[in-house]
């Protein structure tokens, strides 16, 4: 019990410690449109594979992606996974790059079983970001001369999770999770007159925050084969759901000269209420392996933003289809004698388009993944580390191109409840 002890007061810390899920403060120009830039998803294991979980089952681990799989934890355990990651962002454009860079909360995911064959889960993730700064100058083409627009944009939106899955037959098994998206986003737009400062300069600013709860669910048939193989399938659908949003929308011009008595005028201010939509989304996949030694899989995702409906952001949206695939391969998982044998080796890809146009052209995303699970001495427990480098946008399509790298860690705990340790 002391172990478990232990074991609780260091969820409570790290539920303490994170506080919510805070977005990675990384600025894209592509974050300007609809919700922003979608967080990539998954525990660390999944997204070092490429980001697959629909054949993912794993009773040391925890798959937030696939709620049919909770039903693999074992009897009497508990699981505990916090991560970190660190991202940099390259944007190209002509002559110019800019450099961006932020160390964020990953995830912090529970999970324990109810009884055997039906566990629990709970998790707390980034959603998407909409951090971005953009700037440029254009001439008016009149008398009052250049014009200098910036535009900056911060927040994001979070989603917590509580789920459960179940197997009522040895090679079945089906899960729900029940979420809730939360956040706000601020925009900035400035448009200020460099050429002569007895001009006003004029600022929009607008504020959305939304909030609602959706629902996902999932199936997993497991077929065995012989000499430990096996061959798991997964489907996963999310239908369309409605969030809860406010509006507060001002505009105002301003003087260069702030100590001027006209240095502030409100244009417009107003508030409201209204109603988005997300869209529908399916996640179907397969993974073989043989247990303890090695796991391939691959995944896709299709999402209907066609469906959707966003008030008061920019954008044209288009359904999107992502492609996962990815491998996981351990020498020996149970070596007495060499370190690197039970390490857990992973690599995968990822190609994902966008939901939304930018001047006029869908954005495409490639990226390689690769990462480890180190097994922590005399437990099963383990660290879990990833990389992941994706690129996207073009400068010859008169576009940015943006290359990101993001590095994370995990901390996956495993420990049992109830049981007393023989010796101390």
């Amino acid at each position: 019990m002391y172990r478990t002890g232990r074991f609780i007061l260091i969820c409570l810390l790290a539920l303490l410690t994170s506080g919510a899920a805070a977005q990675k403060k990384v600025y894209s120009p592509f974050a300007r449109y609809g919700i922003g830039n979608m967080e990539q998803q998954g525990t660390f294991r999944s997204r070092a594979m490429g980001g697959i979980s629909s054949g993912l089952r794993d009773n040391l681990t925890l798959n937030y992606l696939t709620p049919a799989s909770y039903s693999s934890i074992d009897t009497a355990s508990f699981l505990f996974d916090f991560g970190l990651d660190y991202g940099v962002v390259k944007l190209d454009e002509d002559d110019l790059t800019y450099y961006s860079q932020d160390l964020s909360f990953s995830h912090l995911m529970l999970g324990f079983p109810v009884t055997k064959g039906l566990g629990v889960a709970a998790a707390i993730v980034p959603y998407s970001n909409a951090f971005y700064n953009i700037g440029g100058e254009t001439s008016t083409g009149g008398v009052a001369g250049d014009l200098y627009e910036h535009h900056m944009g911060t927040g994001g939106y979070q989603k917590v999770l509580l789920g459960a899955g179940y197997s009522p037959l040895r090679y079945l098994s089906a899960g729900v999770n029940m979420f809730l998206i939360f956040g706000d986003v601020m925009r900035l737009n400035d448009f200020i007159f460099t050429s002569d400062n007895n001009y006003f300069n004029t600022r929009k600013q607008s504020s959305i925050t939304m909030n609602g709860i959706g629902l996902e669910a999932s199936m997993q048939v497991m077929v065995p084969l012989p000499d430990k193989w096996y061959v798991n399938g997964g489907f996963n659908f999310t239908p369309s759901f409605s969030l809860k949003t406010s509006t507060d929308d001002i505009i105002f011009r301003y003087s260069s000269y702030q100590t001027s008595l006209l240095s502030s005028d409100t244009l417009y201010q107003a508030s409201g209420t209204t109603t988005s939509r997300l869209p529908a989304t399916i996640r179907a996949g397969i993974a073989v392996g043989k247990t303890d030694k090695f796991t391939a899989g691959a995944d896709i995702v299709y999402s209907k933003w066609t469906e959707a409906s966003l008030p008061d952001t920019y954008g044209t949206y288009r359904d999107a289809i992502s492609l996962h695939a990815g491998a996981e391969y351990i020498p020996d998982k149970y070596s007495i004698y060499n370190f690197f044998d039970r390490l857990e080796y992973r690599i995968g890809c990822r190609y994902g388009e966008s939901y939304t146009l930018f001047e006029d052209d869908r954005l495409n995303e490639y990226g390689i993944t690769f990462g480890a699970g180190i097994p922590m001495r005399r437990s099963r427990s383990r660290i879990s580390l990833f990389v992941d480098m994706s690129s996207r946008g073009n400068i010859d399509d008169s576009m940015v191109r943006e290359t990101m790298i993001t590095v994370g860690a995990s901390l996956n705990l495993f420990d049992y409840w109830f049981l007393k340790a023989k010796y101390e």
